[in-house]
């Protein structure tokens, strides 16, 4: 099938009828890094309340892109804009009056690289807390433990709060950015490949969190490894070139793909 001639076939292949509450929803969105980089081309997505939805996709297909625009990153890159719409909880978040330390609280991010602060593990997971008004050590206390022990991490440093968080090991620092995020009580978790760098254990690890966490999170998250998406996701997105390709749940699409592009991807005859 020649990606050109799948326009009207895409269409249908990524309406996917929910039974979950929708909290992100996208309507013809594009967007560009400069009026001549088009980054992402007309996606229309619904991604459900408390399931982990992932993107899937070769390299530079536009899946971290669009998941930077759930919380406006992409704001910070000169030149980029967008069209179209991205609601959080039916409310556009590219409206005029939009508080981004408000938004960004409420949408909690892990980067591709653990980015620990050069502080203390209880400081980098307090910090969000902090910022946003608490300085009751009590309460602070308490929204640490309550957080490492989401990210699975608290038995592991419970005793080693006041050491630096840089002299942990790379998984745990990724589970430390975890942890921070969770403090500041989001609804929605974006994760951009938040296990590429790290060692099998570790993965393993960040995976049964993100299991765990699902009861709780709208979890949203890229991923280069098919494997990982089919083991922890419940809906997966496949993207290329910029456009929205299929969309349905993980299952189905593993096993029973409505398009030979997406078919072609996962059996490894492209990307």
């Amino acid at each position: 099938m020649d990606f050109e001639t799948t326009q009207k076939s895409v269409q249908s292949s990524t309406q996917v009828n929910f039974t979950e509450r929708i909290v992100i929803e996208t309507r013809a969105l594009d967007f560009y890094y400069s009026p001549e980089n088009k980054a992402l081309k007309n996606i229309n997505i619904k991604i459900p309340e408390k399931k982990v939805t992932a993107f899937i996709g070769p390299s530079g297909c536009g899946k971290s892109t669009l998941l930077r625009c759930f919380n406006r990153m992409n704001d910070l890159i000169p030149g980029s804009y967008l069209t179209g719409e991205v609601s959080i909880e039916g409310k556009n978040i590219y409206e005029n009056g939009i508080r981004l330390e408000r938004l960004r609280k409420k949408v909690g991010m892990v980067f591709q690289k653990s980015n620990p602060f050069p502080m203390s593990v209880w400081e980098n997971v307090a910090f969000g807390p902090k910022v946003n008004g608490i300085n009751n050590n009590e309460e602070l206390n308490a929204i640490v433990e309550d957080a490492l022990k989401q990210a699975d991490l608290w038995k592991e440093i419970q005793d080693r709060l006041d050491q630096s968080s840089l002299d942990l090991s790379g998984g745990q620092q990724q589970r430390i950015c975890i942890a921070r995020a969770l403090a500041n009580k989001p609804d929605i978790i974006l994760m951009d490949e938040p296990a590429s760098a790290l060692d099998p254990i570790s993965t393993g690890k960040i995976e049964e969190t993100i299991n765990e966490l699902k009861s709780s999170y709208t979890i949203v998250i890229v991923t280069h490894n098919m494997q990982q998406a089919a083991r922890i996701s419940d809906y997966t997105a496949f993207m290329m070139l910029g456009e929205l390709i299929e969309f349905s749940e993980t299952k189905r699409m593993f096993t029973n793909p409505r398009e030979k592009l997406t078919e072609d991807y996962i059996t490894g005859r492209f990307g």
